[in-house]
């Protein structure tokens, strides 16, 4: 099983950028620059939904614990296209594009950190005390 510890962990690192990213779209009215908060965000995310997405998620199919297969299939069911929808608002917002359409980016950077809040929050709360859960009762799996 991965490192839940160091999976929350990136999920607070991940969390301060996309605060730091709100924080800079809150006012409409005045194009401020962006670019560096949104490449480390990208940089730090994809890797961590890669991360999940291709070895976590896929990992609780074999748990032991029915709840745990369960509660991971409908989460990545709910939220698995978040690294593909991250990855489209990237390509789809270039630093001129920004600043001519910066009410329009604005809106979309806010929805886009919510889903991730989302994402970040239900992992926190729901799956990760599953997975440890499981962890400590089958001693072979372990997580942390």
């Amino acid at each position: 099983m991965m490192d839940i510890a160091e999976l929350r962990r990136q999920h607070d690192e991940i969390s301060l950028i996309a605060a730091q990213l709100g924080e800079a779209v809150s006012d409409e009215s005045a194009p401020r620059q962006v670019a560096r908060l949104r490449w480390q965000l990208a940089r730090l995310l994809m890797t961590h939904l890669a991360l999940e997405d291709r070895l976590l998620y896929p990992a609780t199919v074999h748990s032991s614990d029915d709840d745990t297969r369960k509660t991971a299939a409908a989460l990545q069911q709910e939220m698995g296209d978040l690294a593909a929808r991250f990855s489209s608002y990237m390509t789809a917002w270039s630093d001129d594009r920004i600043l001519r359409e910066w009410s329009a980016f604005c809106t979309q950077t806010r929805a886009m950190l919510t889903a991730l809040a989302d994402r970040v929050d239900s992992e926190n709360r729901i799956l990760y005390p599953l997975l440890i859960r499981a962890a400590a009762d089958n001693p072979r799996r372990k997580a942390s």
